[in-house]
């Protein structure tokens, strides 16, 4: 396995991003970023209006990877609850 994302419906259109991982072997070589976008893809086929994540500022390279493909930093207040106990990070994209 190279990596993985899951895609859950939250409800409204909203989806969020979860899982998101790549193989330590398998790091650098752009596997990120092709998974990224083909969830942003599969979450528009599904009529998703936005999508949200959680994360760590202890993985910047993933935060930076969610920035550089649109995801905009907001407050988990805007997002609701994370079951996460380590996010510290909160992001949404908007896809409509």
């Amino acid at each position: 396995m190279v990596g993985c994302a899951a895609l859950v419906p939250t409800g409204a259109g909203v989806f969020e991003l979860s899982k998101m991982s790549v193989a330590p072997e398998c790091r650098g070589r752009g596997y990120g970023r092709r998974i990224i976008l083909a969830a942003i893809h599969r979450a528009r086929e599904l009529g998703a209006a936005s999508l949200f994540l959680g994360s760590s500022t202890k993985l910047p390279n993933a935060v930076h990877l969610y920035e550089s493909v649109g995801f905009k930093h907001v407050s988990v207040e805007q997002i609701g609850p994370m079951p996460y106990a380590r996010a510290n990070v909160f992001m949404e994209l908007e896809l409509e």
